[in-house]
């Protein structure tokens, strides 16, 4: 006899002394600020921000830890917290250990393949921020999404 798995989803809300939940990322400049933390990490961090329609942060996950010069996911990976909390829009931050804040050719392909996956769910990807040691990159400023 075959075996099927049946998958629940929960999530619950919880009152937390954060400096992070329920601010707002209406710019880049502050999306640095309040994910500056992962400057210090060895390895790459990709995180996903889960926003409000009023684009503050419901939530965020660290979705894949990779090496100091890459990360490996899918497309799914980023946008499944987003779906299964409504979440309508999205931010994109991932550090460079290096330091070095420039995108890679992977970067703006995977944000470009991130874009039209979550279009599909009428999720909107706001910004791709990459950080470093001293500074940040943001995808749409500088017109890479």
């Amino acid at each position: 006899m075959p075996i099927l798995r049946e998958i629940e989803v929960r999530y619950t809300f919880k009152e937390i002394d954060c400096d992070v939940t329920g601010k707002a990322l209406d710019n880049p400049k502050r999306t640095h600020e309040v994910f500056s933390f992962l400057r210090f990490e060895p390895k790459e961090k990709f995180i996903v921000v889960n926003l409000s329609n009023q684009n503050t942060i419901m939530s965020y996950e660290t979705v894949a830890s990779g090496t100091v010069n890459s990360v490996s996911l899918r497309p799914a990976e980023v946008l499944r917290t987003a779906i299964i909390i409504n979440a309508p829009a999205i931010v994109l931050v991932h550090n460079h250990p290096s330091g070095i804040v420039n995108p890679s050719k992977a970067d703006i392909a995977f944000t470009k393949v991130v874009i039209d996956a979550a279009k599909l769910l009428s999720i909107d990807v706001l910004d791709h921020i990459i950080i470093g040691e001293s500074d940040f990159y943001s995808l749409k400023q500088h017109g890479d999404m």
